[in-house]
């Protein structure tokens, strides 16, 4: 069993060493206060969790994995992705409500991403699936995406504003010079619920 979780541990870091340079280069680097210890491969988890767990240190975090994730390739990428994003900007406690541009920028990078290994059957699948089993996500990235199709780099540009993606207010985006519909940009805002 060691063995098995020494390979996996390598694989997901691989994956991160690989892929991080295109996350950075979609969202910007990782806040300064952000510290990946590295990963932990579970088999008691359903889904990937961040553990914050040194109290001194706010933003160092392990990515948590569920050994489960390595049945599906696709599931895996996605994960790793997802994590790798929200790891840009790390909540650094557990009970840190997020936002909608938060979670949709984490599904925003995994279909990006998706997109170019994968190709785009894979892409349309991973969405229906989204939009069946986990709505709020689906609808997170959906608005994250026409955000990022009005202005590719309005992520960036609110990040040079608010370095923590879940604290961005309305007038972060007014400051930052990202104009979106004030509906949307409401949206983007509003807590996300799971």
């Amino acid at each position: 069993m060691a063995d098995t979780q020494s390979t996996q541990i390598e694989k997901l870091e691989k994956l991160r060493t690989a892929w991080l340079p295109a996350v950075e280069f979609l969202f910007g680097e990782a806040v300064v206060e952000a510290k990946f210890d590295g990963f932990d491969v579970l088999d008691d988890i359903a889904k990937p969790t961040v553990l914050f767990s040194h109290a001194d240190e706010p933003y160092r975090y392990t990515i948590q994995m569920p050994s489960r994730s390595f049945t599906n390739d696709v599931m895996l990428f996605v994960d790793v992705i997802q994590e790798m994003v929200r790891g840009l900007y790390p909540v650094g406690a557990s009970d840190v409500k997020t936002t909608a541009l938060y979670e949709g920028a984490a599904v925003f990078g995994a279909i990006t991403a998706i997109r170019q290994v994968f190709g785009e059957e894979t892409v349309d699948s991973y969405l229906n699936a989204l939009k069946e089993q986990a709505f709020p996500y689906y609808d997170a990235f959906s608005y994250t995406a026409v955000l990022l199709a009005e202005d590719p780099q309005a992520i960036k540009k609110l990040r040079g504003v608010q370095p923590f993606l879940y604290k961005v207010v309305r007038n972060d985006f007014e400051t930052a010079g990202v104009e979106i519909d004030r509906k949307i940009k409401d949206i983007l805002l509003l807590a996300f619920r799971a």
